[in-house]
């Protein structure tokens, strides 16, 4: 299990991870991703359109990422009554793997080389929140990425999407826009506990400031 867990960290670790943000983003329009949510849903204009929207983008593994699930997850429960606030992670990661991710599905790999090894247990050894929130994989599924037997994922399936779309490469990044669909506001960086409260309290200000605008 000490080799498991050596590796675990090491797939933490090697995952990219920059120290800078693309403001060209702000005072625009969100760029739109084709890919559904793991519901079904499109993110289109319309999408965000009347809403006040935290986007948030992230990878499985990142410890800043992992954190600011609970952060969200406090602010979703926070707005539960208010349809005019949104919130939306898009993830480094395939479908599958999101679905894994929140799923319950925490089996443990049965040998040193995370064989079997799921994406809820991952969850569980990084001590991170199920995703309360609306999720968008920007990877696009592929049967290369898994094992032949149907149950290793590769942990080398992630894609640049994101940086490609967005110009993002440092995770996580929470974009704040506004109801016309426009990037206000970029953070970067995440609580460095899941009990800080910092990042919440600086969140729910902004969303506030944009709710009361017309």
């Amino acid at each position: 299990m000490k080799n498991i867990i050596s590796k675990l960290m090491l797939l933490i670790i090697a995952l990219p991870f920059l120290s800078f943000k693309n403001d060209s983003l702000a005072d625009h329009p969100i760029p739109l991703l084709p890919n559904k949510t793991l519901d079904g849903k499109t993110i289109d204009e319309s999408y965000y359109r009347g809403h006040v929207t935290i986007v948030s983008f992230m990878y499985i593994g990142c410890m800043g990422c992992m954190n600011e699930i609970t952060t969200l997850n406090k602010l979703k429960e926070e707005y539960a009554g208010n349809d005019n606030v949104q919130i939306l992670c898009v993830a480094r990661q395939m479908r599958a793997q999101m679905m894994q991710f929140n799923s319950n599905d925490t089996a443990k790999p049965d040998s040193a080389n995370l064989r079997g090894m799921s994406y809820g247990f991952l969850r569980k050894a990084l001590h991170a929140d199920h995703i309360a929130y609306t999720i968008q994989p920007a990877c696009i599924d592929k049967k290369s990425a898994m094992a032949v037997d149907g149950n290793e994922i590769s942990i080398k399936s992630e894609c640049n999407t994101i940086t490609d779309v967005y110009g993002i490469d440092v995770f996580p990044t929470t974009l704040f826009v506004d109801k016309k669909g426009i990037v206000r506001k970029i953070e970067v960086g995440g609580p460095p506990t899941k009990e800080d409260t910092g990042l919440y309290y600086d969140l729910k200000k902004e969303i506030d400031r944009l709710l009361a605008e017309p």
